[in-house]
C-alpha cells in the first residue's frame, strides 16, 4: 500500500459515522435510504460520507431492479489496515 492510498483510508476511517457506515455494510447491502433511516442522517449528507469511503475503496455500489427501477445498493469490500512506526519509515525511506 502506497502512501496516498494509507492517507485516503486513514481519512475515511477518521469519521465514527463512516465506521458505523461500514459495521452496517458488513452485516447486508443496504441502499442509501435504508443506511439514511438506520442512521438517522439526510441522504445528502449520507452520499459525502459513501463518497470519501468509496474514493478509499472500502466501500462499493451496484445498481439492482426493483420494480423496473434501478436502485443503488452498497457494501463493504474486504480490506486490512494497519500502520505502524515501520509502514511510516518504508514511505520515505525507499
Amino acid at each position: 500500500m502506497d502512501l496516498e492510498k494509507t492517507a485516503k483510508i486513514g481519512t475515511a476511517l477518521s469519521n465514527p459515522i463512516r465506521i458505523k457506515i461500514i459495521y452496517l455494510l458488513n452485516k447486508k447491502p443496504m441502499s442509501i435510504y435504508e443506511l439514511a433511516k438506520t442512521l438517522n442522517l439526510s441522504r445528502p449528507v449520507l452520499y459525502t460520507h459513501l463518497k470519501k469511503l468509496e474514493e478509499a475503496d472500502l466501500v462499493e455500489s451496484y445498481l439492482v431492479l426493483d420494480d423496473a427501477r434501478a436502485k443503488r445498493m452498497y457494501r463493504a469490500k474486504k480490506f486490512k489496515f494497519y500502520i505502524d512506526n515501520d509502514k511510516i519509515n518504508e514511505f520515505f525511506e525507499k
